[in-house]
């Protein structure tokens, strides 16, 4: 009598460990000189007008009015979205460069596993990094008085804002090697003319949904932050954005040809 032969069994991933091993090559291609000077420059970018609005004194004007429009030019059009886009992309692209994505993928961690890990390691990165900046210039204009809650809100609104467009620049990076190109057209023009032009966009921007963000747990009466979607098209936006991220760029990830990293 003769037994069929038995089949290997695919070993079965060790999440923490491969989540471990996933960072280990990230950091290094993330943190390089390049980035790391662009990151300090996009962080005390902020701080350094609320330096000079804290020289000016009483002649600056009103403290509450400067942070929202510094905060809403500064933060959420400018250091957000770039430090998502740094973190989101830089491992991703210098991983097709040198092969490791091509070892990731052969490797049993799951494809969803890869992706979910590189969205959250950038999303957490942003997300402290604009808590930062914004904590950083609302120290320098009020001290540790927020005149409306404005610097408790739109550090929320950048955390949430960072967590969103870092996944969002995540997936580009798995649809293009020039990831990084691409990201700035979208966020010069996208987000920085057609969505502040266009109302109908509103729904369609993170920009706009850090705005809903904001007007929801600040005192502040500003055009800019009544004119945007509402909180909860805000937050259903971004679900789909992040949600998307993985479920498509784990697709992407497992194309047999991997012409994305040969391209």
């Amino acid at each position: 009598m003769t037994t069929a032969p038995t089949v290997p069994l695919r070993p079965r991933p060790a999440y923490g460990a491969s989540a471990w091993a996933i960072l280990q090559l990230t950091l290094p291609r993330t943190f390089t000189a390049p980035v790391l000077a662009a990151m300090l420059l996009l962080l005390l970018m902020p701080m350094g007008f609320g330096v000079v609005f804290a020289a000016g004194g009483f002649l600056a004007g009103d403290p509450t009015a400067f942070l929202v429009q510094r905060y809403d030019q500064l933060v959420s059009a400018l250091a957000t979205p770039i430090l998502a886009l740094l973190l989101g992309t830089s491992a991703f692209s210098a991983e097709a460069d040198d092969g490791t994505l091509i070892y990731l993928l052969t490797t049993p961690t799951p494809r969803w596993w890869i992706v979910t890990v590189r969205m959250l390691f950038a999303m957490t990165g942003t997300a402290l990094l604009s808590l930062l900046t914004v904590y950083g210039t609302g120290y320098l204009v009020t001290g540790l008085y927020d005149p409306l809650q404005v610097t408790r809100a739109f550090g929320v609104a950048a955390a949430f804002g960072g967590a969103a467009y870092a996944a969002l620049f995540t997936w580009l990076a798995l649809r293009t090697r020039r990831a990084l190109v691409s990201g700035l057209v979208y966020i010069v023009f996208w987000e920085g003319i057609l969505s502040s032009t266009f109302p109908a966009l509103h729904y369609l921007s993170v920009r706009q949904w850090m705005r809903a963000v904001a007007s929801a747990l600040t005192l502040a009466q500003d055009q800019r932050l009544t004119d945007g979607p509402s909180l909860r098209a805000a937050l259903i936006g971004a679900a789909i954005v992040i949600v998307s991220t993985v479920i498509f760029g784990s697709r992407a990830l497992a194309r047999p040809r991997l012409t994305r990293t040969a391209s």
